[in-house]
């Protein structure tokens, strides 16, 4: 997994299972935060990501200090990314911006293994029907073909997300709205009327 990978499963953990890093969370929630999703990418995750990537690690601060609360590091190059610009104020956002490469005596670390939790829900009583779910199919279609693109295998993970939100409780219509924003995005597409 590249970098901007590892910054989509940031934003899926951060929204799905609800965390604020804004200014009334303390380091120590940013530290679980980060360390949960530095986890998920090194250990791997049956929901957020199933096949993990040892590469992806965490550092401290240096000296005896704490973990830096939203840094990755790919090892064994050592290349460092700062992953939540202002973290710790309410206009926080993902984003992965180099610090480049870290030297030899930087301690860095693999995560702990993290909780393998996946959310409960129920799901439907009946199946809703093939036409539902080919909604999702032709409008990722659509958006690939307006990029010029052909479709590869992240369609994978929009369908996913997208049916994941269906099976938990969120409509058809509002799970397409917010994934699709995500993936037209990811496409360099700018906002369906």
């Amino acid at each position: 997994m590249d970098i901007n990978e590892l910054i989509e499963i940031a934003e899926w953990v951060h929204d799905d299972e609800g965390y604020d890093l804004g200014s009334s969370s303390t380091r120590d929630e940013r530290n679980a935060f980060w360390s949960r999703v530095i986890g998920v990418c090194h250990h791997g995750h049956p929901v957020y990501n199933p096949i993990p990537d040892p590469q992806w690690n965490l550092k401290d601060g240096g000296g005896g200090r704490p973990q830096s609360d939203d840094v990755a590091v790919s090892m064994p190059s050592r290349e460092a990314y700062d992953c939540v610009g202002n973290s710790g104020s309410d206009h926080y956002r993902f984003e992965a911006v180099s610090i480049g490469v870290l030297p030899a005596d930087q301690h860095v670390y693999p995560p702990e293994r993290p909780a393998q939790d996946t959310p409960a829900f129920d799901a439907p009583a009946t199946y809703p029907g093939d036409a539902t779910f080919d909604v999702v199919g032709q409008t990722l279609w659509d958006d690939y073909a307006e990029a010029g693109r052909v479709p590869d295998a992240q369609v994978g993970r929009w369908f996913g997300r997208t049916i994941y939100d269906y099976l938990t409780g969120m409509t058809m219509a509002d799970s397409i709205a917010k994934h699709r924003s995500e993936w037209r995005t990811a496409l360099g597409l700018k906002e369906s009327a």
